[in-house]
């Protein structure tokens, strides 16, 4: 149970960060990391238990072949108009960064220790994606986004191994979700207290921002 307690507390901790202090304090998110570095050096975690080996990235391209093939003909269809430029290359590229870390430490501070230690794998992947939702609110788009899309993401993690292959599934899911919804409801994918500012064309510091701009 020390695990899921773990998890537990990093959760409230992190909530605790994006909606109190992530905004008059940011270099407080230190704190977080640290937070992270300490309970993978505690439970021995390694680049491959945390889905950061070639090898599982490779072999997803055979297991995940469905939503591969469904996720990137989604993209291309829908933003072959404003893909190919040097802005939206750098932009996806920063995102698909942010993906990355934002995905290993999902699955190893939330999914994991709930997987290793609850009796019901279904139980595990739901609360890790009620979790995932609940860092999101209270962006309607986002919301019931992200906890499909957590759960989904666990049981992606369960037949293949590999950040890498769901943080590039992620940029394309999220790019095609900022497309097809309206900018007056997505509000440019803010979260948290980011949500409620004024728009403004230049996406706020700290805030979850799709990769790609709209198709033209």
């Amino acid at each position: 149970m020390g695990d899921i307690a773990e998890a537990i507390a990093f959760f409230l901790a992190l909530l605790a960060y994006l909606w109190l202090l992530a905004i008059p304090h940011p270099w407080t998110g230190v704190l977080v990391l640290l937070a992270v570095a300490v309970s993978w050096r505690r439970r021995s975690l390694t680049l491959k238990s945390l889905g950061l080996g070639w090898e599982e990235f490779r072999a997803s391209g055979r297991r995940w072949a469905v939503i591969w093939i469904f996720s990137v003909s989604l993209f291309l269809i829908l933003g072959y108009r404003s893909l190919f430029s040097l802005a939206a290359l750098t932009h996806g590229a920063v995102y698909f960064t942010w993906a990355t870390a934002q995905l290993v430490v999902y699955q190893s501070m939330t999914y994991l220790p709930l997987r290793d230690n609850l009796r019901s794998r279904w139980l595990a992947v739901g609360l890790a994606g009620a979790a995932f939702s609940i860092m999101h609110v209270p962006n309607p788009v986002l919301v019931p986004a992200t906890f499909l899309w957590g759960v989904a993401a666990c049981l992606l993690f369960e037949r293949s191994r590999t950040v890498w292959g769901l943080a590039l599934l992620q940029m394309m899911l999220s790019s095609t979700l900022f497309w097809i919804t309206p900018q007056a409801l997505n509000r440019d994918f803010r979260i948290g207290p980011y949500y409620y500012e004024a728009h403004s064309t230049q996406a706020p510091s700290g805030t979850f921002a799709p990769p790609i701009s709209r198709p033209r």
